[in-house]
């Protein structure tokens, strides 16, 4: 087989990752491969290729069930027979590891938002993109209140607006799922939407309390 430099590059990447973590007497894979995985932190964040939760919390393997999706993005609950892929994700976490908490991480930059700002015609277009467009539709909610009320702001002001406001957005989202419901009710899970600048590196997350966004 011939691959291009992109893909030799993953190979030879591989190899490293196989001497440092598979030929040592250190093989972190020995227990996760006996015991199973065991995290008690679930993130759902952005597909973007810059953002990697274990790189910016520092975690080791097996410490974090992570969900990537475009703009991470949560939908609400539907009781409907068809694919689901963020919502299984969910139901697989909360009811069958145990997880304790579930944070959504967006981030600046985003793509999806950016999008849904500069080209919201062409983005919610369901002819031309009609997973992109039904999946934005998501973020409308967020795109309208800016928007409503923040119309005379600048670009990059809007974009960061709809970013948080998507993010709240997505965690009312997320409590409207029964078992996660259950899970809270009962002391068992706790919810949290934070805000990642890729600029600096800092955190905000939201307190709903006051409905403001706080460094960590």
């Amino acid at each position: 087989m011939t691959f291009d430099q992109d893909i030799k590059k993953l190979i030879t990447g591989n190899h490293q990752f196989k001497i440092k973590f598979f030929d040592s007497n250190n093989n972190i894979f020995n227990g996760l491969v006996e015991f199973g995985q065991k995290p008690k932190i679930m993130i759902i964040t952005c597909s973007d290729s810059r953002i990697d939760p274990a790189m910016i919390f520092n975690c080791q393997l097996g410490e974090l069930f992570v969900v990537r999706n475009i703009a991470n993005l949560i939908p609400p609950y539907e009781d409907n027979d068809t694919y689901h892929g963020t919502s299984a994700a969910l139901e697989f976490g909360t009811c069958f590891l145990d997880i304790k908490h579930i944070i959504i991480l967006g981030h600046t930059q985003c793509g999806g938002i950016q999008s849904l700002i500069e080209n919201t015609n062409q983005v919610l277009d369901k002819k031309n993109y009609s997973f992109v467009a039904k999946w934005m539709d998501l973020a409308k909610p967020a795109y309208d209140k800016v928007m409503a009320e923040n119309s005379q702001a600048t670009l990059e002001e809007k974009i960061i607006l709809c970013e948080q406001l998507s993010l709240a957005n997505s965690l009312k989202n997320l409590a409207s799922f029964p078992w996660i419901q259950r899970h809270i009710v009962n002391h068992n899970l706790s919810l949290h939407a934070w805000y990642f600048d890729l600029a600096t590196g800092i955190i905000h997350a939201h307190d709903q309390a006051i409905n403001s966004w706080q460094a960590l």
